[in-house]
């Protein structure tokens, strides 16, 4: 019995010292620090998946990728590897793991500025910077922040979306819900959304695809020769605004919402139910804008 009653203090002072220090051991395992290279084709293609976290990608002049960051403890590891001119970074979590654990990855990497990403997240956020490539985004959740100089893909479930462009470059954006930004693209401009309001000042735009729910849209851009311009709505408000106008065929059609224009062209209302058009021409007419609502109101300025 002495000797037990003498063991009991030292177990105790032991177990104390033991918890105190794996406490701080867990602490520390809980984050881990990467910083990893890998050689790369100047203007190749650099593919990122990532299930939970966010990713900051910039454009700098070496032939490599470089990817920093922090990783949670449920995180096994981050490849990054190369095979000709395709470069992949992804984000490796145990597979079948069922414990908890945090399991985001924060990742800042650069790419060669001529590189093409191709980005697959699911719960991140993403940011990207300088890029001249193409880029393609697939997203779950989280916003996303792309600014280049070449076309611009992006499609998410979730989040806001700000894609800005330069050489008014080609863009593409489909979102489910979130607010759409795009700026400086032209070309060949495509938008879908469900849910979410959105700001499109684009450049000189051939071909500009419009479609929404219930989104609140603001548009302005150019027309280029013999341009097509659709904008279909369901009950989000829609306004477009066309600088530089070198004439078009105009149609507004709208079931229940209202109908205006800057020109001196009033709109007509149907003799046998709901519903107004406006239709008029400005110039040799040779391109085609057309705007649709169900029970939204459309609103279009030409000058």
């Amino acid at each position: 019995m002495k000797n037990s009653r003498n063991q009991a203090p030292v177990l105790g002072a032991l177990f104390a010292a033991l918890l105190a220090a794996a406490t701080p051991a867990r602490v520390f395992a809980a984050t881990r620090n990467i910083d990893q290279h890998q050689a790369a084709d100047p203007r190749g293609t650099v593919e990122i998946i990532n299930i939970a976290g966010s990713v900051q990608v910039s454009a700098w002049d070496k032939a490599e990728v470089a990817v920093t960051g922090q990783i949670g403890d449920r995180v096994e590891r981050v490849d990054l590897t190369s095979s000709g001119n395709h470069t992949t970074l992804r984000v490796v979590l145990p597979s079948g793991s069922n414990w908890g654990g945090d399991g985001a990855a924060h990742l800042v990497v650069h790419v060669p500025m001529a590189s093409g990403l191709d980005v697959s997240l699911v719960s991140a956020d993403l940011e990207v910077n300088g890029v001249s490539g193409a880029q393609q985004v697939r997203t779950v959740s989280g916003s996303v922040q792309c600014a280049g100089s070449s076309q611009t893909r992006v499609n998410t479930v979730s989040g806001e979306v700000h894609v800005r462009t330069a050489n008014e470059s080609p863009a593409e954006v489909e979102s489910v819900s979130g607010d759409v930004t795009v700026e400086g693209a032209g070309s060949d401009v495509s938008v879908q959304t469900v849910s979410g309001d959105g700001h499109l000042a684009l450049g000189s735009v051939g071909k500009f695809r419009l479609r929404t729910v219930s989104g609140d849209f603001v548009v302005t851009a150019r027309l280029a020769p013999a341009a097509s311009v659709e904008a279909d709505s369901v009950s989000g408000d829609l306004r477009i605004e066309l600088k530089d106008n070198p004439g078009a065929e105009y149609d507004l059609q709208s079931l229940s919402g209202e109908i205006g224009s800057c020109s001196e062209h009033e709109p007509e209302h149907s003799k046998y139910g709901p519903g107004s058009r406006l239709t008029f021409t400005v110039g040799d007419g040779k391109s085609r804008v057309h705007m649709s609502s169900k029970s939204g109101d459309l609103s279009l300025c030409a000058k």
